[in-house]
């Protein structure tokens, strides 16, 4: 107590995140199992800014049967413009939290003139302009040093305004594609796959501010989710969403129910980076008041759950420098983690791989080819765990790689694994979804955009298309906006559920017969061999050639997870010559070789039925 007492907030937010770190849970939990409810209550308030514990304070305040009209009273009385949190402060960290704004919460709990005391409260303490123009508009050179950093602070907060104001152009904008019979889909889709997700937030907050008293729905997603279908309305509700929101509904869909979803806390930990890790970590942990780490300690266990605390932690190497004669000891330490008997030891490949960097991990990849030739993915597929084994593997790769190969695995087989498309393009912010592409490219050798094009249809297929190759126009103005012609075709029929956990949808129809590849045959006295996705470079594989001998191959480099390679024929078996008159030797049959099972299985009904005749 006296620690928290005497420490500013900063310093109690740290020694919050140390204790965590240290003893992988939450100081709050090891508090409330020892104090009371009100000294809890006190010590928590202590541990959080002020800003969040007083809209922590509101909510709690509002939730349930009934509202504590005495707690808002004293909380909105006490808050203006120029107090400690401001009102500003205290209004933005509860829509952080919450994902809701505070008059929407005020709407949903109070009336009369109470509510309007409050909106009106909170109304005159927002001042967006600031009439800045007159003092920004000077001469830089002229400028004394000293007022120099005030110029800067003035020009920051003009263009923080300037957003604001095209935020609210973009508002009105989307209403009038929206507005009245039917929706202009092109015109929609232009202006939300050149815009970032920043920018969309600020978007979806002038458009309730718009429509609000005007409209039954006054939020933006809900609108475009009430006008969009089928798999456009789930790729249109992970592009409005911020990268936060979207993590935090992966998180809740994975964790949620009956087990853990591991592919889904995968591409979470795995692909984001160390700040989004912690901002998504901050978002879920204030939507739900509850510890993220304990949550996934008790939906996770053993080495997966190692590895999740670890990738929590946000403390992964992101300097982008490779360590040769690091990389070399390291790739010593994860041989020698594997025994010969085919154990591993999963600490090892946790503490090493977990923590550094793409690029040390892909030194560390050659260190180990060039002293033990072969691929460190051979490797790792000695681990038993299987999810273990994917996250690992996965660490090898640097996000926008690893993504891409997500999206090139969703392409392949029968039908689309739109679900993983909707998720990893339509969660990632406009750099990150360029960045994909061109990693895309630069794998496979094929343009994202191309790719698209084949698998997705509709209107579906033309919003996917644009967010990985329109710019962001507010950043580049100049920059030409071409959108993917529009083609007459059938709209996708799957309709998924408007819940935030869609389901799996029916498999799509195939497509027509001037959309398939030419299948082109492999090279005479050559067989054709497709890597498995858990195979790469380097990697050996156990095929059956054509005439039914079996054969050891090495997957050469440059060939992927899902590409095709040419194998020789192998040489014919020499038929011996058998002396006349004597009986060929016995042929040894292989497993594969072995009686039909199922005349196996009525062998062993027959002579089971035959000993219970003679009982």
């Amino acid at each position: 107590v006296d620690w928290l007492l005497s420490g500013p907030p900063a310093e109690n937010e740290l020694i919050a995140q140390i204790y965590e770190k240290h003893h992988d849970k939450s100081l709050k939990s090891a508090l409330e199992a020892k104090c009371g409810k009100k000294f809890f209550l006190a010590l928590s308030a202590l541990l959080l800014p002020p800003e969040e514990f007083l809209a922590m304070r509101m909510e709690q305040a509002m939730k349930g049967w009934g509202t504590d009209s005495n707690v808002l009273v004293r909380i909105l009385g006490g808050l203006d413009h120029a107090s400690k949190p401001s009102m500003c402060q205290v209004r933005d960290a509860y829509q952080r939290k919450y994902t809701r704004t505070l008059k929407d919460a005020l709407r949903s709990e109070l009336s009369g003139n109470f509510l309007k005391a409050s909106i009106a409260w909170i109304d005159a303490l927002d001042d967006p302009s600031q009439h800045l123009e007159v003092v920004t508009n000077v001469d830089v050179a002229t400028t004394a040093d000293g007022d120099l950093d005030q110029l800067i602070d003035d020009l920051l907060t003009e263009h923080e305004s300037v957003d604001k104001m095209m935020a609210s152009i973009d508002a009105q904008e989307i209403y009038n594609c929206i507005h009245g019979w039917g929706t202009s889909d092109t015109k929609l889709i232009e202006l939300l796959c050149s815009r970032s997700k920043p920018h969309l937030q600020k978007i979806a907050e002038a458009y309730y501010t718009q429509r609000d008293g005007q409209s039954k729905t006054t939020s933006l997603l809900a609108r475009l989710r009430k006008e969009t279908s089928g798999w456009y309305r789930t790729f249109v509700t992970y592009l409005v969403e911020s990268p936060e929101d979207a993590d935090v509904r992966a998180l809740d869909a994975a964790m949620d129910g009956l087990g853990a979803d591991a592919v889904g806390l995968i591409e979470f930990l795995v692909g984001r980076s160390n700040a989004r890790v912690r901002a998504a970590k901050e978002k879920w942990e204030g939507k739900h008041d509850a510890p993220l780490v304990d949550r996934i300690r008790s939906e996770l266990h053993g080495s997966n759950e190692t590895l999740a605390l670890e990738l929590l932690k946000g403390e992964r190497d992101e300097s982008g420098k490779a360590d040769e004669r690091l990389a070399v000891n390291q790739a010593e330490q994860l041989n020698a983690a594997v025994s010969r008997w085919g154990g591993t030891d999963d600490s090892t490949f946790i503490q090493i791989l977990a923590k550094n960097s793409p690029a040390q991990n892909r030194a560390i990849r050659t260190a180990y080819e060039n002293k033990y030739n072969k691929s460190l993915e051979s490797l790792i597929d000695r681990v038993s765990n299987k999810n273990l084994k994917k996250c690992l593997q996965a660490l090898l790769l640097p996000p926008a790689d690893y993504y891409a190969m997500r999206i090139r695995q969703a392409f392949v087989g029968l039908g689309t694994s739109d679900k993983v498309v909707c998720r990893v393009l339509g969660g990632s912010d406009k750099p990150d979804a360029l960045a994909i592409a061109a990693a895309y490219k630069r794998k496979y050798g094929t343009v994202l955009k191309d790719g698209i094009q084949k698998e997705c249809s509709g209107k579906y297929k033309r919003v996917a298309q644009a967010w990985v190759t329109l710019p962001d126009a507010l950043e580049d103005p100049e920059a030409p906006i071409e959108l993917p012609d529009e083609i007459d075709e059938e709209e996708d029929k799957e309709q998924p559920s408007s819940s935030d956990d869609e389901p799996e949808p029916a498999p799509a129809a195939p497509p027509p017969p001037a959309a398939v590849p030419v299948y082109q045959p492999p090279p005479p006295g050559t067989f054709q061999v497709v890597v498995p996705s858990n195979a790469g470079p380097g990697s050996q594989l156990i095929v059956r050639a054509p005439t039914g001998q079996q054969m050891t191959v090495i997957v050469p480099q440059g060939v992927g997870p899902g590409m095709p390679f040419a194998v020789p024929m192998p040489a014919a078996p020499v038929a011996q010559a058998q002396p006349v008159g004597q009986p060929p030797p016995d042929k040894k049959k292989d497993d594969d070789d072995d009686e039909d099972p199922m005349k196996q299985l009525l062998a062993m009904g027959k002579k089971f039925m035959a000993t219970y005749n003679k009982k």
